[in-house]
């Protein structure tokens, strides 16, 4: 266990782990709040460290031969159970362990395993659970919404999931079928081979920027944030900690914005001159697509809310003293809402793949491809056909943070006197938050 766990840099929880006595073989059966026990507490190093421990593991695979019978594969329980937590189907699993389909089925059967366990919930409560997911991710499709199903603890048959939308949101999901679109074809050597970064100013008005990226072989997002600035250091300090999560990426693409010289500078360090590609947002489509799907799954909300807010006279988008009560307000909850529909989106299956971007990344892992570096640079992770339009990018602005706005003084009062209530959409606690800063003014 020590062995892994230096491989993953997570030495400092070394000792938890050996006074429990955990092994590479239970680490899949261990939950969130058992991680969270054992001083780890991110999602992501979660995900590392089962996929590190099925690895491990597979590693170990070998022919075992004994006096009595004939030889047979040692293929450990916890490899069967870890693939078929992260979705793998049988056919997979077979090829990535390099024995028949019929040799899974036995250990399966030996082992007591199931493909899938469906929670037995009532149809009254599932609808009470889904309208509250719908709720806040209204125009999440039915895929991310089995997923946040799934991370709230709840899995439950893909048809009872059908019927419960049609019962609680008919009308969104016939709004939801009638925005599909058709994915080009992609190709990446795979996983760390091609990340794909971008800023989206879909909140920029109110001067939140999301910061994101995206492994183009395995579309699992590895770092997603919201900020209250685009400049160069904030976007390499998001970038960092989806290094520190997946590994340096081989390439990054990224569009000619100013905001991505600090990840240039590191990555040409780390991969020499070629380990940052630029051009065209045409030509990132990876992100582009990504965009999309963060705007419907958690941004528009957002976006309607604060709008409305201007609306009804308690919002003004060039008033500062706002702009900072509105990020005290809801910049962590849009973070939290980021972070949940990303753990979401990496269980998705996508269909033109017909896998989850877990899936992929894992057997990627597992299956250690690599890629030949003659690539035409030029086009390589470009997606579709694209013209010669090359937009203005360099001149995108740069926006700085609003932490100097209120001040040390004001927050300290703020999280002091703010007792937040989380009613009416978070708009009583917005208000209060005006009221509070005003009286420290006077």
């Amino acid at each position: 266990m020590l062995q892994v766990l230096r491989k993953l840099n997570l030495e400092n929880v070394a000792s938890k782990f050996e006074l429990e006595k955990i092994t590479p073989d239970i680490i899949c059966k261990l939950s969130s709040p058992e991680f969270n026990m054992l001083g780890i507490s991110n999602t992501r190093d979660m995900m590392k460290l089962r996929t590190e421990c099925v690895k491990f593991a597979s590693a170990q695979c070998g022919v075992v031969t004994d006096a009595s019978g004939a030889p047979q594969f040692n293929i450990p329980r916890t490899v069967l159970e870890s693939l078929i937590e992260n979705g793998f189907i049988i056919s997979d699993i077979a090829k990535l362990l390099s024995v028949s389909e019929s040799t899974i089925f036995r250990r399966m059967r030996k082992y007591g395993l199931s493909k899938r366990t469906f929670c037995d919930i009532p149809d009254g409560q599932l609808d009470l659970l889904l309208a509250e997911v719908i709720k806040e991710y209204p125009n999440s499709g039915e895929n991310m919404l089995n997923q946040m199903l799934v991370a709230k603890g709840v899995r439950v048959q893909r048809w009872r999931l059908r019927e419960c939308i049609h019962r609680i949101d008919n009308d969104g999901s016939q709004g939801r079928r009638r925005g599909v679109l058709h994915r080009r074809v992609y190709n990446v050597g795979g996983p760390n081979h091609l990340w794909h970064i971008d800023t989206n100013h879909k909140l920029v008005r109110w001067r939140f920027i999301i910061i994101g990226g995206i492994d183009g072989f395995s579309r699992m997002i590895t770092f997603l944030k919201c900020a209250d600035n685009n400049t160069a250091d904030t976007v390499l300090q998001c970038f960092l900690t989806g290094v520190t999560a997946y590994g340096i990426p081989k390439r990054v693409r990224s569009d000619k914005g100013r905001e991505n010289v600090g990840v240039a500078d590191f990555m040409i360090s780390r991969r020499g001159r070629y380990g940052m590609l630029t051009g065209k947002s045409t030509h990132n489509q990876r992100i582009e697509r990504l965009w999309r799907d963060v705007f419907e799954g958690v941004l528009s909300y957002f976006y309607h809310l604060f709008y409305h807010m201007e609306d009804i006279g308690i919002l003004d988008p060039l008033n500062p003293k706002h702009l900072a009560a509105l990020h005290y307000i809801f910049l962590d909850e849009i973070n939290r809402k980021l972070d949940f529909w990303t753990q979401a989106w990496g269980s998705h299956r996508i269909r033109t793949v017909k896998a989850s971007p877990i899936h992929l990344w894992t057997s990627g892992q597992l299956q250690n491809l690599t890629g030949a570096d003659n690539e035409n640079l030029e086009d390589y992770g470009v997606e579709g056909f694209v013209d010669g339009f090359d937009g203005d990018e360099d001149g995108r602005p740069i926006f700085e943070s609003l932490v100097s706005t209120l001040g040390e003084h004001s927050i300290h009062i703020l999280n002091r006197d703010l007792i937040r209530n989380h009613t009416n959409y978070g708009i009583d606690d917005f208000r209060q938050c005006l009221r509070i800063l005003d009286s420290i003014d006077r």
